[in-house]
């Protein structure tokens, strides 16, 4: 069932209730609300046209072209948005989601969905996005936690060299709390699924026509992979930083401001 424009400008109108509350409470978030939504319609505008010609080309190469262009948009928005050493950061995002990446999209491909043409941008591009959108917010989060970690115990940490301790033993307690920290989002997302919340994907199959029975098998699948995505990406991404943050004597290269 398709959705008119006349019932998509209907369903904007519904904005008028938070405009409502922001002016009552003297909120000056009004027109920053404006120009988010409206800079979601251009942007969602300009990529709907884009995906309807990957999908009507039907082209291997677009389909991977497109997915090298998203892993590298994911890297620079969070280089932008981490107060990390960019030195460091770049090449350790690269590597983390990247190699997260490499791992669970062919496993999907391969060995579950099977799609042909085995690159479909129908199948590749919507599944790639969710691994590499939780996989980059989760990397932001573990990188962060991991930082503050070692900030707020630099005492703590030097103790522990002191006694012999090798640098990963150093770093350990601040690595398990930053992957934990990460991770417990995920996993009360998925503890919850089904019985809180219907999530996105399992909606819109239903609503695109598919039966719940197979709408649910594609939820679980994706769950799977985004989850083993973004572990392999929080791990990867703090054990790179941690060898590329000291220096051969286990001292901080530069300190992050």
């Amino acid at each position: 069932m398709d959705i008119s424009y006349l019932g998509l400008l209907l369903a904007m109108l519904l904005l008028v209730f938070p405009l409502m509350i922001f002016n009552q409470l003297k909120l000056k978030l009004s027109k920053q609300l404006m120009i988010s939504f409206g800079r979601m319609i251009g942007q969602l505008a300009l990529i709907g046209l884009w995906l309807q010609f990957l999908l009507d080309q039907e082209d291997y190469r677009l389909t991977l072209l497109w997915v090298v262009i998203m892993l590298l948009n994911a890297i620079m928005t969070l280089r932008g948005r981490l107060k990390l050493p960019r030195r460091i950061l770049v090449p350790v995002l690269f590597a983390a989601l990247g190699t997260a990446s490499l791992v669970v999209m062919p496993w999907i491909l391969f060995m579950v969905v099977r799609p042909d043409p085995l690159f479909s941008a129908k199948f590749v591009i919507p599944i790639y996005g969710m691994v590499l959108g939780n996989s980059m917010n989760s990397c932001a989060l573990a990188l962060e936690r991991f930082e503050s970690g070692l900030s707020d115990n630099w005492k703590a940490y030097y103790t522990r060299l002191s006694l012999g301790a090798t640098l990963w033993e150093a770093a350990l307690p601040p690595f398990r709390k930053a992957i934990q920290a990460s991770l417990l989002p995920q996993i009360l997302t998925i503890a919850s699924m089904g019985v809180v919340s219907l999530p996105g994907m399992m909606t819109g199959q239903i609503l695109g026509g598919s039966s719940a029975i197979v709408a649910i098998k594609y939820q679980m699948m994706v769950m799977a992979a985004i989850f083993s995505a973004v572990t392999l990406a929080d791990f990867v991404a703090i054990r790179l930083y941690l060898t590329r943050r000291f220096d051969r004597y286990f001292l901080p290269i530069q300190e992050v401001k």
